[in-house]
């Protein structure tokens, strides 16, 4: 294993990962262009800085994002059972300490949040616009205030909704720190995920059509084993982007995807982890780019639940391979 600044150009096909080449999207052309950069290792102990924390509002944690210039963390929530996209952000410390809160109504799910320091603020990047099923329709970006409440209705929100040709459904942002760019995962259909990525200085001034991306592909088909192993979040670090799954009490998956493959999407590596097994009700929940002092950081959650008590908990991967 070795530290950043060492880059690593091989690609490793894992075989017996349960998908097999014909669970691969390719319905047209990958548009690539993403500079090379090395993998997380996936296997070993990793860190855990955050460990069974109340955020301070019992509602169910769905992903989280870090705010690198300050090192702070936003956590979303979904309140359990409710279908009407309302969102609990926390602010902490890197070590779950509250800073801060906002409560946004209508706006989704809450699967991926992206968090860019610009200009002395703090956006936030989530879905926005929930539908009947409480998911999020497009992509809104907003400051940050403490305290707040923001209705989705809010002139307040920018619409940073690509537009590629696609119709998006479901569309989830992240943000990759290391390069500066908005990645946006989406499908364009009940089992068709994609993903597009942007320079961030372009997404931030809404220039997210198609001269505009970077990289855009198609991602495995999830077919019957996604349907047991629900998406919970993902990320992307430089070449590589990181796919979290798995549901409650039960398995979960990272899976690695090069955003330079050629046609059909392929597996570069697929890890059942057991980070956090004992943690009651886990759940995998989120994953983010933490860009620590001592290095990069593959950063993902957990929620889980003590005698009705909702909790995160965070672990991270700093090595290489």
């Amino acid at each position: 294993m070795r530290k950043p600044p060492f880059l690593n150009r091989r690609s490793l096909l894992v075989a017996g990962c349960g998908i097999t080449a014909g669970a691969f999207l390719g319905t047209r052309p990958a548009h690539a262009d993403v500079p090379d950069s090395a993998r997380f290792d996936l296997p070993g102990d990793g860190g855990n800085p955050i460990l069974k924390k109340s955020l301070g509002h019992n509602w169910v944690l769905q992903s989280f994002a870090y705010d690198n210039a300050h090192q702070h963390i936003y956590f979303a929530q979904v309140e359990s059972g409710s279908n009407t996209g309302d969102l609990w952000i926390t602010k902490t410390d890197e070590e779950g300490k509250i800073l801060g809160s906002m409560k946004l109504h209508g706006f989704g799910h809450g699967v991926a949040i992206a968090a860019e320091p610009y200009d002395g603020a703090v956006y936030l990047w989530t879905e926005w616009q929930a539908s009947a099923s409480g998911f999020g329709t497009k992509i809104g970006r907003f400051k940050f205030v403490n305290g707040g409440v923001l209705e989705k209705t809010s002139s307040a929100i920018q619409d940073r909704t690509p537009s590629i040709g696609d119709t998006m459904v479901n569309p989830q942002p992240a943000i990759d720190p290391s390069t500066g760019r908005l990645l946006v995962r989406y499908k364009t259909g009940a089992d068709l995920p994609r993903i597009v990525a942007f320079n961030l200085s372009d997404a931030r001034a809404g220039r997210l059509g198609v001269d505009n991306r970077l990289v855009e592909r198609a991602l495995p088909s999830r077919g019957s084993w996604g349907e047991s192993n629900p998406f919970q979040g993902y990320t992307a670090y430089g070449r590589y982007a990181y796919l979290l799954e798995g549901r409650a009490n039960g398995p979960s998956y990272i899976t690695v995807i090069d955003l330079n493959d050629t046609g059909q999407s392929t597996v570069v590596n697929k890890w059942e982890t057991t980070t956090g097994a004992s943690l009651p009700g886990r759940e995998p929940q989120g994953m983010a780019i933490w860009m620590h002092s001592t290095g990069p950081r593959l950063a993902f959650g957990f929620h889980s639940n003590t005698g009705g008590v909702r909790q995160a908990t965070v672990f991270y991967k700093s090595e290489f391979v």
